[in-house]
């Protein structure tokens, strides 16, 4: 069976384009007359600014008066070009989740389990309710384990509650392996994280343009590993920085309650919400049986 680290890992790919959503509702309310609703939102930037400019024109609500300038959208909106995100852990949790209508299907390897030669892979799949920005998002995610072995006869369903906060605040709340079946070996765990994104650059196609760091506690496999052994009830705390090095890039590096893990998360695609994740774990040797190699494979849509 893979470690108690790598059960909550690659299962969903952070892939978001919140930028291009708020632009895009930001138009609707700017201009609400009905002539708005012709708009193609699925349009690239430099499209969709032509059709407002057009829309604008010839709608009674913004005829310009008499010898008035015309009114010039491309002056008015300031949009930097959008973008997907590439994740901003690899092992540990984020305060990052899945929305109403978001969907995550991740799979993950490792080159081999702790303690053993073998290798071993896991399936997951999260599927997310609620909106975080006005209320409270619920991200359930599924997962299933031993993919090189006894395929689907061990696996567990997680949960986590989050809520984004003002200033580029993020806190969430989850359960991993909430309800389980098969056996597992690693316990079920309770967490809570917080997550503060810094913005270095107005345009996150400029190199190191964005930081992300989370910071949470929780037990399970967030304790040490002597405590894990010893059966000690405590908590662990766990953490990650992510700095967006490139515009598809983000190298990452975290501490998940027990050892050390470096690696990146990669769009290879600028238009495709998928996300590479290769990374080595158990660096420093306060865990495991030494260095090992993890993989991470996500594609992330909206439905």
């Amino acid at each position: 069976m893979g470690s108690s680290l790598e059960k909550d890992t690659f299962w969903v790919a952070q892939a978001e384009d919140e930028k291009y959503q708020k632009f895009s509702s930001a138009i609707v309310e700017e201009f609400p007359s009905s002539s708005a609703t012709n708009i193609d939102f699925s349009s690239g930037e430099a499209k969709l600014l032509t059709q407002v400019k057009s829309t604008m024109l010839n709608s009674p609500m913004h005829r310009p008066a008499p010898n008035k300038p015309l009114f010039k959208p491309e002056e008015q909106i300031k949009r930097q070009p959008t973008s997907l995100s590439p994740g901003v852990s690899i092992v540990t949790p984020s305060a990052y989740g899945l929305a109403q209508k978001d969907l995550g299907i991740g799979l993950g390897l490792q080159g081999r389990t702790r303690f053993t030669n073998s290798s071993d892979g896991q399936l997951g799949i999260g599927i997310g309710f609620g909106n975080p920005s006005e209320n409270v998002g619920l991200q359930v995610g599924i997962s299933v384990i031993d993919l090189l072995g006894d395929s689907f006869e061990d696996g567990s369903f997680s949960l986590k509650l989050h809520r984004q906060l003002p200033a580029n605040f993020r806190i969430a709340v989850g359960w991993q392996e909430a309800v389980t079946w098969g056996k597992l070996d690693v316990d079920s765990a309770v967490f809570g994280v917080v997550t503060k994104s810094f913005a270095l650059k107005a345009n996150p196609s400029d190199i190191f343009s964005q930081i992300d760091i989370s910071i949470g506690v929780g037990g399970g496999p967030f304790r040490s590993e002597t405590d894990v052994e010893n059966g000690d009830d405590s908590l662990g705390v766990f953490g990650s920085i992510a700095v967006r090095v490139a515009e598809p890039v983000s190298t990452i590096v975290e501490w998940t309650g027990q050892d050390l893990t470096v690696g990146i998360s990669w769009i290879p695609f600028s238009n495709l919400p998928l996300v590479i994740v290769p990374a080595v774990t158990d660096l420093t040797g306060t865990a495991g049986d030494g260095t090992r190699f993890i993989f991470g494979i996500g594609y992330g849509l909206s439905y």
